[in-house]
């Protein structure tokens, strides 16, 4: 097992992991980035068809041995466990914010080269006196 997320897709447990392998594995497949699955052709977001989430799950997935069979057998019994298509959306959307896709997440502490303020045109400057400020 890795490091990955942990996920019960209808009795199948699979091991998530967006590393680049898994993303250049997944983009071969569906022939587009995988960012591309959420833009409509005017530039607005849609929902991708659940067979690319799909696809997108097996590429991530870390654990050996399930095939594409396997993951429409487990599909079908995550329906029938009451789950949605939607569903499997927000997970796929946790994993590509895990990735970096959306951004790195900025980390609240400061290191000793922080301390400084920094300014609007990039100069950080040191603050000594409350009176010599605008």
């Amino acid at each position: 097992m890795t490091n990955g997320k942990q996920f019960n897709l209808g009795g199948l447990m699979l091991d998530l992991r967006l590393n680049g392998k898994a993303i250049l594995n997944i983009e071969k497949r569906l022939g587009t980035s995988i960012m591309s699955l959420y833009m409509g052709g005017n530039g607005g977001v849609v929902l991708p068809a659940t067979n690319k989430l799909l696809i997108v799950l097996q590429g991530a997935n870390q654990t050996h041995g399930i095939t594409d069979k396997d993951m429409i057998g487990g599909f079908e019994k995550y329906l029938e466990a009451g789950n949605t298509p939607m569903d499997l959306n927000n997970v796929i959307q946790e994993l590509l914010d895990e990735a970096g896709f959306f951004g790195k997440k900025k980390d609240d502490t400061k290191t000793d080269g922080e301390l400084a303020e920094t300014t609007l045109d990039g100069e950080p400057t040191e603050v000594t006196d409350p009176e010599e400020t605008l």
